[in-house]
């Protein structure tokens, strides 16, 4: 048997032994996706003439998820911007039409689609389509892209939509997909209880993608890492992290530091490529976003949060924001309260019986047209 044979074989049940719903409702479809991903709008296409056969299994690496979904019909899919996470639509069978933004794909086994989550997605999922997901949390893209810059984001991390799934042009990505899978069907695979484990998965998932997908911060991630900032600007930034719900003037923080306000600017503009107040900024619409995400509905609103964070004009907090994060701090809390909602509506299945696809391709997902 060839080693395409073999992994033929092998990917029949992929993720079957982590089954989350299987179901012939497509009202029960579109709530039990939306409980895993996101609030959307579905629609099966010629519904009278199609049967709905929606099966989903999911397993989580942390603040990574992997996911098999097939609909079973053609569906259409509105789900806005994802917002808090970024998703890899990969099919192993059957095709999908996927705009977002401004760009537009047509997928399959050959070709999958990266969503950012600041950019509006719809998509038409053709029937039979098998689509293996691989999810994950933005706030941990974001830390990560930003460790191997060596400064925060200066505006949301945006990927080119259209990902090669064929080798040699896919790069490391079909072969670490290929990987993950085969971990994940192998019952002797190791317990990714362990956070040491966990992290480690994480980061190797996030640093192939941001290296081998391009983005808006590839060119910068392929230059040599600046050298190592003066101890004055990494205390600082240590210092702002932990007073950061504090009033903090220059003055303040260059006294902190033990240099004239001029040798701090010079600092962080060389080594942070930023100015120390615009530092403070940064970290302020950071903590507000964290708690606009954690906030239950009812709670606060936007311009408690911003004023709570220091930011007295709300179109100002508003548009810096919008730059960081890539949607207004209304959207952000708009679509907490709609997961809220949607937990407390839907709770999840447990794991049941196998699917019993026979849909794959080979480990290196370059058998199989598409």
């Amino acid at each position: 048997m060839t080693r395409a044979q073999i992994s033929s074989v092998a990917a029949k049940d992929t993720l079957s032994r982590y089954v989350l719903f299987k179901t012939s409702d497509p009202d029960e479809a579109k709530a039990r996706v939306a409980s895993v991903y996101c609030p959307h709008e579905l629609v099966v296409v010629d519904q009278k003439n199609q049967v709905v056969d929606t099966a989903m299994s999911r397993v989580s690496l942390g603040d990574i998820a992997l996911n098999r979904l097939r609909y079973g019909p053609t569906v259409t899919i509105d789900a806005g911007r994802l917002s808090s996470f970024l998703l890899v639509m990969m099919p192993i069978v059957g095709t999908a039409q996927v705009t977002c933004g401004a760009e537009y794909i047509r997928t399959g086994p050959r070709t999958g689609a990266v969503v950012s989550p600041t950019e509006p997605l719809h998509q038409t999922i053709h029937a039979n389509c098998d689509q293996v997901m691989i999810q994950i949390d933005r706030d941990l893209l974001n830390r990560i892209c930003a460790q191997h810059l060596g400064h925060n984001l200066r505006q949301p991390l945006q990927f080119k939509l259209d990902l090669n799934m064929t080798p040699p042009g896919g790069g490391a990505w079909p072969a670490l997909v290929a990987y993950l899978l085969a971990m994940f069907d192998n019952p002797g695979q190791p317990q990714m209880s362990s956070p040491l484990l966990r992290a480690s998965m994480e980061h190797l998932v996030v640093t192939t993608l941001l290296h081998s997908q391009p983005n808006n911060y590839s060119e910068e991630l392929r230059q040599p890492m600046a050298s190592i900032a003066p101890g004055h600007v990494k205390r600082v930034e240590e210092y702002i992290k932990a007073h950061a719900h504090e009033p903090l003037t220059i003055s303040d923080l260059a006294a902190f530091a033990g240099v004239s306000a001029s040798a701090l600017y010079t600092g962080f503009r060389d080594f942070r490529n930023t100015s120390p107040i615009a530092y403070v900024r940064n970290e302020r619409l950071q903590l507000a976003h964290d708690e606009l995400l954690r906030t239950p509905p009812g709670k606060n609103t936007v311009a408690e949060i911003a004023s709570r964070w220091g930011f007295s004009h709300l179109s100002h907090f508003a548009t810096h924001y919008k730059k960081k994060f890539g949607e207004l701090p209304s959207d952000t809390l708009r679509k907490q309260f709609e997961c809220c909602l949607s937990d407390e509506t839907h709770s999840r299945a447990k794991p049941r019986e196998h699917m019993t696809d026979h849909l794959w391709i080979s480990q290196y997902w370059g058998d199989q047209g598409g």
